[in-house]
């Protein structure tokens, strides 16, 4: 029951001793009126304390009902309020989600496109792999190219350097035996000189056996291959005649040459001289 129930019970309540109070006056009218009207007055008396207290009741009701109505008042503005924030907030929350939808998109848009260019990254990587290992596999072969060249560039310096030094000892034999030709009154004609050797001496340097001998002179002293040298001993006291030999095989510093038996005066030893003419 709410309080306007209640007030109105009340009413009825009082409603009813008023009409009570009639009741018993008449009643008294009919019988003895001092005493009912002692009884009334103090019916009345009673009555109208407790109208007294039911109007104090009715009036701390009706304060009651005006507080909890400002409450409610109060508690309804305050809903009305938070109604506000909370429709602010969802509006801001909509927002977010919107927000935060377009971001998930881009997102998965810039993802998709990462994952495109990291696979078109990974092919790149790869081709750029197999281009590494075959560029290291060229560099090793031009390594070992150049290592084989800069061989042969060494081999080709030193093959050079023995050559200039070869050279330089050509030229002065060359102007030592030009030297000499003036000297002998010799034209540098080699045709003119056909079989003849040069003039040089030497030794023998060993017996090889089946009547061959090696000397310490040939090439380079001009020797060739079908010259004859003279071969002899110089003693203590006298020099002795030892026969002729012919050149089967000449080196730059060496040759082999056979004993010409027909001209054999005695035995050939090591160390014996030979020469090309014996003055």
């Amino acid at each position: 029951m709410n309080l306007l129930g209640k007030i109105f019970v009340v009413l009825i309540f009082v409603m009813s001793l008023v009409f009570m109070a009639f009741v018993m006056a008449v009643y008294a009218t009919h019988t003895n009126w001092k005493n009912s009207a002692t009884a009334l007055k103090t019916k009345l008396d009673s009555a109208q304390q407790r109208n007294q207290q039911l109007k104090e009741e009715l009036t701390k009701l009706e304060g009651d009902v005006a507080a909890q109505e400002q409450a409610r008042q109060a508690a309804l503005a305050k809903l009305e309020n938070q109604n506000t924030d909370l429709q602010r907030e969802r509006d801001r929350l909509e927002r977010e989600r919107a927000d935060l939808q377009k971001d998930q998109r881009e997102a998965v848009a810039a993802m998709q496109a990462t994952q495109a260019s990291l696979a078109s990254l990974r092919q790149e990587v790869q081709t750029l792999r197999t281009n590494i290992q075959t560029a290291q596999q060229d560099r090793r072969e031009a390594f070992n190219r150049l290592v084989k060249l800069t061989d042969e560039m060494h081999q080709v310096a030193n093959e050079l350097t023995s050559l200039k030094s070869r050279n330089v000892q050509l030229s002065q034999q060359l102007a030592d035996a030009t030297q000499v030709l003036r000297k002998f009154s010799l034209e540098p004609v080699p045709a003119k000189y056909e079989g003849v050797p040069p003039q040089a001496t030497g030794r023998i340097s060993a017996l090889t056996g089946s009547g061959l001998v090696e000397i310490d002179i040939g090439a380079d002293e001009g020797l060739q291959k079908g010259h004859r040298l003279e071969v002899y001993r110089i003693g203590a006291d006298q020099s002795k005649y030892l026969g002729r030999i012919e050149l089967i095989e000449v080196q730059p510093d060496k040759a082999v040459a056979k004993i010409l038996p027909e001209f054999q005066k005695g035995a050939i030893q090591v160390g014996d001289r030979v020469a090309s003419k014996i003055e």
